[in-house]
């Protein structure tokens, strides 16, 4: 076989690697169970009505991954050992205190990891004892509560009742009107009168002030608009999270279009909206939200619980599984980093975004591979410490490979390179919001916070005015300043504190 490297032979993993050789002695073991499991459970109903083509159903019983890794059980998890509040924290060696951020700051964690990631500030007032007891004591937000478990109830009552016809009848038939996710939203009076309770709230309940103080500004997820007052701060991020979960109920729920800045063609409900089992399961969804909600002190248990439902029912759920992977993969690589010296380099990091491969059948784009050979020269020239590559696992629809995990084999075992000397982040979906997430992770790596990184990828939308407007217009904020560019492929760059920004309208990457 034909090698890109400057030898004839493979290099051999160096000790500890973190990528174990497979049985052909070439590739490492594929990590399955990660990312949308598509093919794991593809159906005639999947090859239908997606049209997909009969290749991929046969490529699906293919044995691409490794074996002992291919169980549907939770072992087959990359990283199912890493307790949840390490994953929410991401430790890392960085522990300034900047424009109020801390970077070593703990985040708390809730029963549902997805619900942290997406919605911290609902975590926060469910988490902190004096927080919930205001909400639960405000009658605005509990006149919401009321009548989101009342239609809730109803919904389900619809839902039950169809069924029962059904069966009556032994045929499907039209599900009842009432039995909808429309139930299952908040109204627009309701967001409306919900934010305006929070700000009240905040005025005439400390409970609410160490919230933002402590929590919310230090934590660096609420960044974008750390000139605004605490209580401003407080209610737009509240209007944001509830906006959030609407446009989930919508995409997954009602079958509207995402927007920005996620993509309609990989982010779109997964099945038929008005066929098959999914308006069957959406039915089951309903009833057992709201048998669940029995006793709930939340106002937004209803919508949010529902829309994490339809999240996880469409495979949306790469914010917690690719994270594991990110940080399974990436365990051994920190401890090298925290005796680094980083006066003998340059830069920080050497990043290399995804670029999707085009073909069901290929791991890794040709094209991304030159990246990743320029990105290994600038290593080998002590450039800087540490490569950071990076990609999730989205394109082609129903693709096996998560490209960050590629990309490090190929480092691996094609060029050479160390795998405790490259960090993975494997939860980037978009070019735009991969230097966002690449920024972040720079922040881990314990560099100073002025040193400039490399940044490998093609040379026309890298850099270019088009990709900055993207990003204003998608999150209002920069979360990078380019410093120069030094060839066509190499740009130099520099994170700022606007990466650790979180959002849910992206809830596979937020």
């Amino acid at each position: 076989m034909t090698r890109t490297s400057a030898t004839t032979t493979t290099p051999a993993a160096p000790s500890g690697s973190a990528l174990p050789s497979s049985s052909d002695g070439n590739r490492p073991p594929r990590p399955c169970g990660t990312g949308r499991p598509f093919f794991s459970r593809l159906s005639i109903e999947d090859i239908m009505f997606k049209k997909l083509p009969l290749a991929y159903a046969i490529l699906a019983a293919l044995p691409l991954c490794t074996p002992a890794l291919a169980q549907s059980g939770w072992d087959a998890v990359p990283g199912a050992d890493i307790p949840a509040a390490e994953l929410a924290a991401r430790p890392g060696l960085n522990h300034a205190h900047v424009e109020g951020v801390d970077l070593a700051y703990k985040p708390l964690v809730g029963p549902s990891l997805l619900q942290d990631e997406n919605f911290y500030l609902l975590t926060l007032l469910e988490q902190l004892p004096g927080a919930l007891k205001a909400i639960a004591g405000d009658p605005d937000l509990t006149a919401i509560r009321r009548a989101s478990l009342a239609r809730a109830a109803a919904a389900s009552g619809a839902c039950q009742s169809s069924y029962q016809a059904r069966d009556a009848a032994g045929k499907a038939l039209p599900a009842a009107l009432e039995c909808t996710s429309e139930a299952m939203r908040w109204t627009e009076a309701e967001r409306r009168t919900s934010a305006d309770a929070i700000g009240r709230l905040f005025d005439k309940s400390p409970a609410l002030r160490p919230l933002v103080t402590e929590h919310m500004r230090p934590s660096g997820r609420f960044h974008r608009d750390a000139a605004l007052s605490d209580r401003a701060l407080l209610v737009k991020a509240w209007e944001e999270a509830h906006a959030a979960i609407d446009q989930i109920i919508r995409v997954y729920g009602l079958g509207e279009k995402p927007v920005a800045p996620i993509g309609a063609d990989i982010d779109s409900v997964i099945y038929p909206m008005n066929r098959g089992g999914y308006p069957a399961a959406l039915s089951l969804f309903i009833w057992e939200t709201s048998r669940r909600a029995e006793g709930a002190q939340t106002p937004w248990h209803i919508p949010l619980h529902y829309a994490l439902t339809l999240v996880e029912a469409n495979r949306q759920t790469d914010a917690v599984l690719q994270l594991r992977l990110q940080e399974s993969e990436n365990r051994k690589t920190f401890p090298y980093l925290a005796g680094v010296r980083w006066s003998d380099y340059p830069h920080a990091a050497i990043v290399v975004p995804g670029w999707s491969p085009e073909i069901a059948f290929e791991p890794l784009n040709p094209g991304r591979k030159v990246a990743l050979r320029t990105a290994a020269d600038l290593f080998r020239a002590g450039k800087a410490p540490v490569i950071i590559v990076s990609g999730a696992r989205l394109r082609p629809l129903g693709t096996l490979w998560t490209e960050a995990f590629e990309m490090k084999a190929y480092l691996v075992k094609d060029l050479g390179i160390p795998a405790d000397r490259i960090l993975i982040n494997p939860l980037s979906r978009h070019t735009h919001t991969e230097i966002r997430d690449n920024g972040r992770m720079i922040f881990r790596t314990g560099a100073p916070l002025d040193k400039s990184s490399l940044y490998i990828s093609e040379g026309r939308y890298i850099g270019s005015k088009i990709l900055e407007d993207r990003f204003l217009h998608d999150h209002g904020v920069l979360p990078y300043a380019w410093l120069k560019r030094r060839d066509f492929t190499t740009v130099e760059f520099l994170p700022n504190l606007n990466a650790l920004q979180r959002t849910a309208l992206d809830p596979m990457n937020p």
